[in-house]
């Protein structure tokens, strides 16, 4: 009988560590629409900081995004072949081109018309809404390039407010660096 209440103690501490939330680094991990930015980030060594108490927010970009990245762009982050070494200085500040410190929800623009934020790189990134209501986002002139000689297509946010135990994930369609 004395079993019984440390069995359903024991089971209430585990369930308890089951529903904690994860950090944003493993919710990317977990999902597979990421995994090409989860990569990024695990070869350029800013997985370390997504792993922190942060807060971060952070516009992943989406496999798709990734592929329709330039491949100068890409060799900096994946370098040019499996193995092979990526930019040590330009990787980086791809991948903090998009994360903004500070944990902020899709809530913060709505009804706004234009929001200015600065992301890790120190781009200033412009949130627009357009007329037909829908947000986008794109780098403003300036800051950090990455060599891309064409101007970006803006990003949207596929999907918005994934919570994680650090911050916030926002899933976009495109990278956000020129």
């Amino acid at each position: 009988m004395r079993r019984l209440p440390l069995l359903a103690a024991a089971g209430l501490l585990l369930g308890a560590g089951a529903a904690r939330a994860q950090d944003c680094m493993r919710v990317m991990a977990d999902d597979p629409r990421l995994s090409s930015f989860v990569e990024a980030l695990n070869r350029t060594g800013q997985s370390e900081l997504l792993h922190g108490s942060g807060p971060f927010t952070i516009l992943a970009p989406d496999n798709g995004a990734i592929a329709r990245v330039p491949v100068n762009i890409r060799n900096d982050l994946m370098g040019s072949q499996p193995g092979a070494d990526f930019d040590p200085v330009r990787g980086p500040a791809v991948v903090n081109a998009q994360m903004i410190d500070g944990r902020h929800l899709a809530s913060e623009v709505a009804g706004r018309d234009r929001v200015t934020v600065r992301t890790r790189n120190g781009n200033m990134l412009l949130i627009q809404r357009g007329a037909d209501g829908q947000y986008t986002m794109v780098p403003e002139r300036g800051g950090f390039g990455a060599g891309g000689i064409r101007e970006i297509e803006p990003a949207h946010v596929v999907q918005a407010d994934i919570p994680c135990s650090n911050g916030v994930i926002h899933i976009v369609d495109r990278v956000l660096v020129r």
